[in-house]
């Protein structure tokens, strides 16, 4: 706990008085008991808050969200009552009004990397306090907490309960307010941590003093990340779509055209382009947007005077800065919790969703999470022997959306994952990409491969493209390459509920994943058991899942039983023939077996999938030369010339001077 002082007094470079603009925010969750009333540190929902120069107190909208009261404790040890005034989840903040009169903190001016920073707050429930370090980056805006950001990150302690807290700087005037941590799995800081800054929270705030809500300007377009070749020249997003009538479409911007600066801010991705958008005053009527087309820097400006149509679009209400046909899916999805504990499942009935099999696994009970509290579901039987499981829940809500199966898709030309966040276990539409390739032809359990960025807990929400049809059901990936069930799997995982099989195949397939699951965890790599291994490869061969497929063979190939790993790998790839991941893991288990000649026919398949991605085409190079295939490594090299120029330098050295082809790892 800070000591109190006498007003002028400072401590370590700031007024001691600025512990009075600090508060101990304790919100009455339902099921829990109130923090500060004799409980235990710790244990109770806690958080922040800080005062503002309009008296208002400001603090994160996850702190109060589920609350039906909340009080504050002030830096004297009062307890009082407050009233929420309004809040914004797309930016986590939410504004409090107490009945007496609070000092309010200075606003810092904008500060520099490395500058001293202090973050003060109620960190695990003991009260106001405060630990100090640097600011370690400005203008962040993809760390992936909310979906509008614009934080300062420091490497100043930041613990549970010091949500809402303020980072202050050496003088302790107001840099932000604290809103997330990057924390390790048993909730220990690393130093990574993320306060709102005083221009996004100053704006925000006076929008919900003043009108109660928040309105974003709507551009009228839609963002992508550019692809690898035009990253190594400059980093910028790209107009992926253009609204009719929008304020971009209606500004003379095309589709393709990479916008390098909003506002007189230079953007490097979507999400800096959506933060420099949401810090514009509320009534600006236009702003000025630089963009580069064929080389030609364009200066164009968008009048923000109102969206084309009579509603506001998702865009413009900032919690979703995407297409409003997409944001409208979320209602679809829902955050559910069996063998994998957090996870997505999309409604594709009044009483059905559908989501991975790896996510239930054995376990015939599910746990889905809906606006009006927890529901019970239960796994339905199917002889289906992919990757989806059917869930049967009551109590869905009855005017909610429900993903059409039977919907006319449009070219997959850019998706989009709908799914669980992990960090503020709520539903969200993550950045979109682009088709790598469909399911291949033949394969009966073929897949949807995409560039859309999926995480953990998405397994199981959807994938619709911009126009909101479902394409597939997420199922994970990585390295910027992902995948989802396509939505034949899902008709024909409903067909075969009547199979006499389905009882049979669900639990079979259900406790092979566990029992897979359970042997990854329990195998103990550096001992070299063989039969530990052979094991673990026979019972993971058994859950016929992909991703377990992939998990095992690594394994097995860093316990040095290659073959065991190829025959996993091959499973895989002969399931899901156009995974690139399966390919590429295929690929490190041969060369760690040093099996060249067997590596350029996957090689060769991978470079036809992908031609610009310098991993697949490394491979490609590697097992032309040592494979006997120079042809295979000649056009591997001609691709990475357009991909990575850099790296077809030593590329070229590797063919002309190649060492002999390494041995058996």
């Amino acid at each position: 706990m800070l000591p109190s002082g006498s007003s002028g007094e400072t401590l370590h470079g700031f007024p001691a008085d600025t512990i009075k603009s600090v508060v101990s925010v304790l919100p009455v969750w339902p099921g829990h008991a109130q923090g500060g009333a004799g409980t235990r540190p710790g244990v109770a929902p806690e958080g922040s808050g800080v005062v503002l120069p309009s008296g208002f107190i400001a603090t994160a909208w996850h702190v109060i969200e589920p609350a039906n009261r909340i009080d504050v404790r002030m830096w004297d040890g009062r307890v009082l009552p407050a009233t929420l005034i309004a809040s914004d989840a797309a930016s986590d903040i939410a504004l409090l009004r107490v009945d007496v009169d609070l000092p309010g903190f200075e606003i810092a001016p904008p500060p520099a990397l490395a500058a001293p920073a202090c973050a003060m707050g109620n960190a695990w429930g003991l009260g106001i306090s405060v630990t100090c370090g640097v600011v370690s980056a400005l203008d962040i805006s993809d760390a992936g907490f909310n979906p509008v950001e614009h934080f300062v990150q420091t490497d100043a302690a930041a613990n549970p309960g010091v949500s809402g807290g303020a980072l202050v700087d050496a003088n302790g005037r107001l840099l932000g307010m604290m809103s997330g941590i990057f924390a390790s799995s048993g909730d220990t800081n690393i130093g990574v941590n993320f306060a709102v800054s005083t221009d996004l929270l100053i704006r925000v705030a006076d929008a919900l003093a003043e009108d109660g809500i928040v309105t974003y300007p709507d551009p009228g377009w839609s963002l992508a990340n550019p692809g690898r070749k035009q990253l190594a020249e400059k980093a910028a997003p790209v107009i992926s779509a253009l609204q009719p009538g929008g304020a971009a479409e209606v500004a003379g911007l095309l589709p393709d055209d990479l916008v390098t600066h909003v506002d007189g801010r230079r953007v490097l991705k979507p999400r800096d382009a959506v933060a420099a958008l949401s810090l514009l005053p509320e009534n600006a009527a236009q702003v000025d947007v630089r963009v580069e087309r064929a080389g030609r820097q364009i200066t164009a400006v968008l009048l923000l005077n109102g969206s084309p149509t009579d509603e506001p679009s998702a865009e413009a209400l900032g919690d979703c800065p995407h297409p409003a046909p997409v944001c409208q899916l979320r209602q679809a999805v829902f955050l559910i919790s069996s063998f994998d504990p957090v996870a997505s499942a999309t409604r594709i009935g009044p009483n059905l969703l559908v989501t991975n099999r790896h996510v239930v696994a054995n376990q015939p009970d599910v746990v889905v999470f809906t606006p009006d509290g927890p529901r019970d579901g239960r796994v339905v039987p199917s002889a289906y022997a992919g990757d989806l499981a059917l869930i049967e829940v009551d109590g869905l809500p009855t005017t909610g959306i429900i993903a059409e199966l039977d919907h006319e898709q449009a070219a997959i030309d850019e998706t989009y994952a709908i799914g669980a966040d992990v960090g503020s276990q709520e539903v969200r539409v993550f950045d979109p990409g682009a088709l790598i390739a469909t399911p291949a032809p033949g394969a009966d359990l073929g897949r949807v491969h995409v560039t859309s960025y999926m995480q953990p807990g998405v397994s199981g929400g959807a994938l619709v493209n911009k126009d909101g049809g479902l394409v597939g059901i997420n199922a994970g990936g990585g390295e910027g390459r992902y995948e989802a069930i396509p939505v034949a799997d899902i008709r024909a995982l409903l067909s075969l509920r009547d199979d006499p099989r389905a009882t049979e195949i669900t639990a079979s397939l259900g406790s092979a994943l566990a029992d897979c699951v359970d042997a990854m965890d329990a195998l103990d790599v550096t001992a070299g058991q063989d039969k530990d291994l052979a094991a673990l490869a026979d019972t993971c061969s058994a859950t016929q899942n992909q991703g377990q497929l992939l998990e095992a063979g690594r394994i097995l190939a860093r316990a040095g039983d290659f073959d065991a790993a190829i025959a996993l790998h091959g499973q895989a790839v002969d399931q899901v023939p156009n995974s690139l991941n399966a390919r590429i893991s295929l690929l490190v288990s041969l060369q760690l077996a040093g099996r060249f000649s067997e590596m350029t026919h996957h090689a060769r398949r991978a470079m036809e999938l992908a031609q610009d991605d310098p991993q697949v085409l490394r491979f490609a190079i590697q097992s032309g030369v040592w494979g006997d295939a120079p042809e295979l490594a000649e056009d591997a090299y001609k691709a990475l010339l357009q991909a990575d120029p850099t790296q077809a330098q030593a590329a070229r050295r590797f063919i002309d001077s190649a060492p002999p082809a390494p041995t058996r790892q």
